[in-house]
């Protein structure tokens, strides 16, 4: 018997997504109040999308919360590089929070913590249960979570294909099992996280150590093994590496409380209702239909409930 899939979606990726793949179009779109809603038509057109396919038992939603995590208290550097968010897309972080509790698909997030820690639970948490898991993101971060029941769903942009991450292509563009990105990154640090790894340390040769170790754990523990130079470069970026390792791993532990796993009952009647609010029209004929079926059952119950009591 096949498992049940979920889709656990990375909430910012899809947002940020949304926000710069919409900004060159001729006509941006605008709320009653002027507010650019341009990310949030973007993100309700793929949760839509992944809804209709009726491929998924359920569609799971995560975000970060604000600036502040626990990688900074530990590394305050940590992304310091990064472009502020955008002012217009700023409410826009809101509004994709309030769709998805009119819609009443599940969503997650923690104060001090990133999406990404909170996928990694959820994921965890999901296959222990027995279900198979798809994580919808372009972050590579991720790729640290694929095992034999969780895949990653990535598409870089649109005139990429959509790519399905497994082992096999971790260890193509990692050279290590998924588990050892952790490793490979604490080596060769992370520009785009303002992540500094050992100076001059190449791709090739950080994936051959962590191919032998195991682990830079285990690259420390036998640092007799390395040539004069070698061994002091390591040794004083020990506390680097160890630290890096930290950061750049995933949590899978991170107390958020009960998960809904319950089959998605999209609540098409408040959809209907952000919709209009939002004066997004491009997706009200394509649930009317459903608004209209949700109507009469509600209608039916209450003319059965009436009738008994």
């Amino acid at each position: 018997m096949d498992k049940k899939k979920v889709v656990i979606i990375d909430g910012y990726h899809l947002l940020h997504k949304g926000y710069y793949g919409s900004l060159k179009r001729k006509k941006v779109a605008m709320n009653r109040e002027g507010v650019l809603i341009n990310a949030v038509y973007v993100f309700v057109a793929n949760i839509f999308q992944l809804v209709q396919s009726n491929e998924y038992h359920t569609v799971i939603v995560t975000f970060d919360v604000g600036k502040e995590c626990w990688r900074k208290e530990i590394y305050p550097e940590y992304k310091a590089t990064r472009k502020e968010t955008p002012s217009d897309l700023i409410p826009q972080m809101q509004l994709v929070r309030d769709f998805l509790t009119s819609a009443n698909i599940p969503w997650y997030e923690k104060v001090s913590f990133e999406g990404d820690d909170i996928m990694g639970t959820i994921a965890r948490i999901a296959v222990k249960l027995g279900y198979q898991v798809d994580i919808v993101s372009n972050d590579k971060d991720t790729y640290q979570l694929v095992s034999d029941d969780v895949r990653i769903v990535s598409q870089q942009s649109k005139k990429c294909k959509q790519e399905i991450i497994t082992a096999k292509e971790v260890y193509e563009k990692f050279g290590c099992k998924p588990c050892q990105i952790p490793d490979i990154k604490s080596l060769l640090g992370d520009q785009s996280d303002n992540i500094k790894g050992v100076r001059g340390m190449h791709y090739n040769t950080a994936t051959k150590l962590i191919s032998k170790y195991g682990c830079v754990e285990n690259v420390f523990k036998n640092l007799n093994d390395f040539p004069e130079e070698q061994r002091k470069k390591l040794e004083q970026c020990r506390e680097q590496v160890l630290m890096n390792k930290q950061i750049t791993r995933i949590l899978k532990n991170v107390e958020i409380g009960r998960i809904n796993f319950k089959p998605l009952r999209i609540n098409y009647v408040r959809f209907m209702g952000f919709l209009k609010r939002e004066k997004m029209w491009a997706f009200t004929k394509m649930i009317e239909d459903k608004v209209q079926r949700q109507l009469a059952y509600r209608e039916k119950r209450k003319a059965e409930q009436e009738s008994t009591s």
